[in-house]
């Protein structure tokens, strides 16, 4: 058996995002391997990693960010509220401590903007999926639209417009290169190469470096080194906001249909975390109850329902089936996730599934919430920390309820690339910690 290429980049999806093929999710071959290396490692070295000193580091950025999402929801009162907003900042913040040291407010119009054009994006291109695998279906009246909200796609060349056109306002994709590019344009300013800060300063070192060597123009492949860090910035934002935010607004939604189940989890953390804190990373072991809820939350809503495309380098044989070079293999994880001859009753959600009979949390092989293969997702491990700190946190502090007089919101999520739910508000009631009834931040 021939062994997978990286990826396969369908045509229509090439020209759709044409000068984007850069980073780590768009590339392929040597680029790819290069790229996800280096993210790999620097993600490591700020934090990224099970062990002990790395990941009190990153506990640290992540209980940060729980402490002020805890406050605004304290600050609701009891009354509706969408969490999604909030959780969109919170989450973000983490990812943008690790990529570039800063912190944005909750308030701040920019970010939210910004946050505004990753939400749009993960729709457009999931309208766009089919066409990816049946090309011929971008002949579809709205084709061309959707094409056009993501990137500038213009019928005429800029030499051949009147002069008295106005360009195009910018679309989805040049939006966000533009806030990437003043992000780096303002890490350069700062850029000290004694002190390393975070991701970005390692891609600054690392073109300094190139440069005094003379093979700059070899780094990268030799893409531009600045679209490179852009779209680096895009994937991480990708692959770590949009994926935790969806998966923590499915387990509150989860637990407005399911109250038994989050009782259980929040009997389980008064029991092992006590009323005097909140729940730290080295709790985890303790709690199966919400390690298991957090699974099937996972598994029943399927976030990112296809796995990355993969390809084989040769002709190869696997299970019976013949797989062409060069064929798209796509890993249909929410099939997988929903197959009645692997779980019981998959539609079902059932905690218990992913206990063991001696009490522990058993994770079976095909359980693949962050993907399968060699492109398996790159912030898991800070996935798996963030929901569990944000997720522990939300029970141990509020119960969650549906807003008086309100009915359940659907459990039908709205599918792009990946499927988040539909916008719901939800009132949480305060569960007092500590002596005083009232949770100091910090307090763990």
């Amino acid at each position: 058996m021939g062994s997978p290429a990286p990826r396969r980049i369908f045509p229509d999806f090439r020209s759709t995002i044409a000068g984007f093929l850069a980073g780590v999710i768009n590339t392929s071959g040597k680029l790819w391997k290069e790229q996800r290396r280096f993210v790999h490692d620097g993600l490591r070295h700020f934090g990224m990693s099970y062990l002990s000193s790395r990941k009190a580091r990153m506990e640290k950025r992540i209980v940060s960010e729980v402490d002020d999402f805890l406050q605004i929801l304290q600050a609701a009162n009891g009354e509706p509220l969408d969490l999604n907003p909030v959780l969109a900042v919170s989450i973000s913040n983490v990812i943008c401590d690790v990529l570039m040291s800063v912190k944005f407010s909750h308030n701040d119009s920019r970010f939210i903007r910004f946050m505004e054009l990753i939400e749009e994006g993960f729709q457009l291109f999931g309208s766009l999926e089919y066409v990816f695998f049946i090309p011929i279906l971008r002949y579809l009246p709205g084709h061309s639209k959707t094409r056009q909200k993501i990137a500038k796609v213009t019928t005429q060349p800029p030499n051949l417009r009147l002069k008295t056109s106005k360009p195009p306002p910018p679309q989805n994709r040049e939006e966000m290169a533009q806030f990437f590019q003043e992000v780096i344009d303002d890490h350069k300013k700062t850029f000290d190469p004694s002190h390393l800060r975070d991701l970005l300063d390692t891609y600054l070192f690392a073109i300094q470096k190139a440069k005094e060597e003379g093979v700059a123009d070899h780094l990268f492949e030799g893409k531009d080194h600045d679209r490179q860090m852009q779209q680096i910035i895009g994937d991480m934002f990708s692959a770590g906001m949009e994926t935790i935010k969806s998966s923590l607004h499915w387990a509150v939604l989860f637990m407005m249909h399911n109250p038994e189940h989050m009782r259980a989890a929040q009997e389980e953390l008064d029991q092992v975390v006590g009323r005097l804190r909140l729940p730290k990373l080295e709790d985890l072991a303790y709690l199966p109850v919400t390690e298991s809820t957090i699974l099937e939350v996972l598994r029943i809503s399927s976030i990112v329902p296809m796995g990355t495309t993969h390809s084989p380098i040769r002709d190869i044989k696997l299970n019976g089936f013949h797989l062409p070079r060069h064929a798209q293999v796509v890993p249909l994880l929410h099939a997988v996730h929903m197959d009645a001859t692997l779980w019981a009753e998959p539609q079902r959600f059932d905690p218990s599934r992913f206990i063991n009979a001696e009490g522990k949390v058993h994770k079976p092989e095909f359980f693949l919430p962050f993907g399968v293969g060699r492109r398996m997702c790159l912030g898991e491990v800070m996935a798996r920390m963030e929901i569990f700190l944000f997720f522990s946190s939300l029970l141990h502090s509020f119960d969650v309820r549906v807003p008086a007089g309100e009915t359940l919101p659907s459990l039908k999520g709205i599918v792009g690339v990946t499927i988040s739910p539909n916008p719901y508000k939800v009132c949480l009631k305060p569960r007092p910690l500590g002596a005083e009834g009232v949770r100091a931040a910090g307090a763990r």
